[in-house]
């Protein structure tokens, strides 16, 4: 990953866990073909994100810290 990558994914993960959610979604949006939306595709990842939010915020699962998580990402 490059500095520039790195930079982008430290302060991403700094967001609130919501807001996370629409950074991803918008980023999988950039990456779909010719870079239009699919409304179906776009719906469930909303759909998802918001599932998961969720799920963090009633303590059902727990977000993994930052440090954690950048050692398994670079372990790939």
């Amino acid at each position: 990953m490059t500095a520039h990558a790195d930079h982008v994914l430290t302060e991403a993960m700094a967001l609130a866990p919501d807001e996370r959610s629409l950074v991803a979604i918008a980023l999988l949006d950039s990456l779909q073909g010719d870079g239009t939306p699919e409304d179906e595709v776009t719906r469930s990842w909303v759909a998802e994100a918001r599932r998961r939010s969720d799920e963090i915020k009633a303590g059902r699962v727990a977000a993994v810290p930052l440090e954690e998580f950048r050692a398994w990402f670079n372990s790939l």
